[in-house]
């Protein structure tokens, strides 16, 4: 069969293959006939009508010659040479999309597309899991969602141990073996392997925020992240911890602390001995083997090897803050700061050192205090000898050695290199 040069691509593979399987029953039935009477004969033309190659003119530039098949099975494929028909499916191959949602603007080539997104913007779910009351808009969703219930995983990752119930899940986890990161952001330098999240990264380049919390006000780019804030205002925790009372509104929150529980750390970092037992922890502990702190701060010239800590960083130069203290007055920038903060009124210090009796209302602070029974300062200043159980104390000393005083007092001509020195020289000019 010759085909007309001017043709789409995608659409030459499907006419070649129905060709193909035109020929092969051409050659059963004659080797039908051959075989006389042992067999009935089985005329081809109860499946296939009639052949008909045609030309059909989409526009002006554009000839594409189809292989007409009237099929008469339902369980084949038809092609319909229709010219109205031609110009929908050439949709498919156009960066068009004439479907547009009022709502929050999503477009999509198909109508049949735009149909199913409008579901989303419904309260409605149709579809209820029998098992544990869980409701979706789609059928499908509730088909995939009723694997969860099940202990068989069929789909094994060929190169690591992994297993799952999903095909697609599969598909996603294959991408952490390549190192190969195709999709790219066209605004900034984000690039990753998955191309759902390269559409979900484009999002936060608008400052359009769709979906928004009718309790506080919060908007956000996803529903998603909708969906997770709206746990904040229920104080409902479903998710306990069988071994301690932990809960939590998040399974993947009950995942993490299940870990503690565990002596296995099987994240093992290549370049010192350091282990956990989360996957994110040895991320960000493989960043502290690198000397370049690639983020800076354009202020001050502070430098870190995260983006976050920098921008954590950038608020300080900030005048406000936001989260206050309701019992003092105390304000920070940050509000886990102010969760800190607010132990320091209560009566509670559940968290005791077992060698001499200390307790504190802070895990952290409890950390830092049993460093102090061990003879072991591994934190030494080079310049003078200084040594310390703690790499905070440490940095803060280091600062003793430098000229760089950025925390002037804006009163008088007063400048030092800690933060809290210059507090405590504010209250001078207070008196």
């Amino acid at each position: 069969m010759t085909l007309n040069p001017i043709i789409c691509d995608r659409c030459k593979i499907t006419i070649e293959e129905i060709h193909e399987f035109k020929q092969l029953c051409l050659q059963t039935e004659a080797t039908v006939r051959d075989l006389r009477g042992l067999i009935p004969v089985i005329d081809v033309s109860t499946y296939v009508k009639k052949e008909i190659i045609k030309e059909e003119l989409v526009d002006d530039n554009f000839k594409v010659e189809l292989l007409d098949l009237q099929i008469v099975n339902d369980d084949c494929l038809e092609i319909n040479t229709d010219k109205s028909f031609l110009k929908n499916h050439t949709v498919i191959h156009s960066s068009l999309k004439p479907f547009v949602c009022e709502s929050c603007g999503f477009s999509t080539q198909l109508n049949s597309n735009l149909k199913r997104h409008m579901l989303s913007h419904s309260a409605v779910k149709s579809f209820v899991c029998g098992t544990c009351g869980f409701s979706t808009r789609k059928k499908e969703y509730l088909k995939k969602h009723m694997v969860t219930h099940s202990l068989v995983k069929p789909f094994a990752c060929e190169t690591c141990e992994f297993s799952t119930k999903d095909k697609s899940c599969l598909k996603k986890h294959m991408l952490i073996h390549s190192s190969v990161k195709q999709f790219v952001c066209k605004t900034c330098e984000f690039s990753t392997k998955d191309k759902s999240y390269l559409k979900k990264h484009m999002v936060t380049h608008s400052s359009v925020k769709p979906f928004a919390c009718e309790t506080c006000g919060f908007s956000t780019h996803h529903n998603s992240a909708l969906k997770l804030h709206m746990l904040v205002h229920n104080s409902v925790k479903p998710f306990v911890c069988e071994t301690c009372r932990f809960s939590t509104r998040k399974k993947s929150y009950l995942k993490k602390h299940i870990l503690t529980h565990s002596l296995v750390k099987p994240f093992v970092c290549e370049s010192c001995e350091f282990s956990t037992k989360d996957k994110s922890y040895l991320k960000k502990h493989v960043v502290t083997h690198s000397a370049v702190n690639s983020f800076v701060c354009e202020t001050c010239g502070f430098s870190t090897r995260r983006k976050l800590h920098l921008n954590r960083h950038m608020v300080i130069h900030s005048l406000v803050k936001p989260f206050v203290c309701e019992t003092c007055g105390y304000s920070t920038h940050n509000k886990s700061y102010l969760k800190k903060h607010m132990l320091t009124h209560s009566s509670v210090k559940p968290f005791v050192c077992e060698t001499c009796g200390f307790f504190t209302h802070n895990k952290s602070i409890l950390k830092q205090h049993m460093l102090t029974h061990y003879a072991v300062k591994s934190c030494l200043c080079e310049t003078c000898g200084y040594s310390t159980h703690n790499k905070s104390y440490l940095k803060r000393h280091m600062l003793t050695h430098s000229s760089v005083k950025p925390f002037v007092c804006e009163t008088c001509r007063f400048s030092t290199h800690n933060k809290s020195y210059l507090k405590r020289h504010m209250l001078t000019h207070a008196r």
